[in-house]
């Protein structure tokens, strides 16, 4: 099976849609299709925010979302990794969260994020290794701040880039990003 990452664009909401509508069912959410929709035709295909989803055979399978926050104690803006989600029936199984992961950070590199901040249960040591795990094979830098945050330094891997035309385009390859997540259980 194919497996591709995508900057979700106005375009690609009809097949967003039914992944979020899901999300929101297992969040325990009131399901409102019409306001789900007008939020997201708000926030999808800006620059600083921006959403990546996994597709598979046209449908979305998986989605991570990333917001700028301000944190003065490392930069003016830092990408927000968050609401990491991926279909109940592929959860766990083909890594698909740590290609989201990886997928978040390269794009924010990409568009000049020094840092990233992503937040977990305090008791979800899956997703805090899926965090350092990523880190470490993209070759930047992870570190707890508090029980529940987790900071990335992106810095390395744009520095890389600035040297290495195409490096966070190879990066972003999605048989890259799949032997990145390749372990079993891999999603958080």
């Amino acid at each position: 099976m194919s497996l591709d990452m995508v900057v979700v664009g106005k375009d690609q909401l009809d097949m967003l849609m039914p992944l979020i509508l899901e999300q929101q069912y297992d969040a325990g959410k009131e399901v409102d299709l019409a306001s789900t929709r007008t939020f997201f035709e708000g926030i999808v295909g800006q620059e600083t925010s921006f959403q990546v989803m996994a597709v598979e055979k046209g449908a979305a399978v998986g989605l991570v979302m990333i917001d700028p926050i301000p944190n003065l104690q490392f930069a003016d803006n830092v990408a927000y990794v968050h609401d990491v989600y991926v279909t109940e029936s592929l959860r766990g199984v083909r890594g698909i969260g740590a290609m989201l992961v990886a997928a978040a950070f390269v794009e924010s590199m990409r568009r000049g994020y020094e840092f990233a901040e992503g937040e977990t249960s305090p008791d979800n040591r899956a997703a805090r290794n899926l965090y350092g795990r990523m880190s470490k094979k993209l070759g930047i830098g992870c570190k707890e701040v508090g029980s529940v945050r987790l900071l990335v330094d992106l810095r390395p891997g744009i520095q890389r880039a600035r040297t290495e035309p195409g490096y966070l385009d190879q990066l972003a390859t999605p048989r890259l990003i799949s032997r990145l997540g390749e372990r079993p259980g891999a999603d958080g």
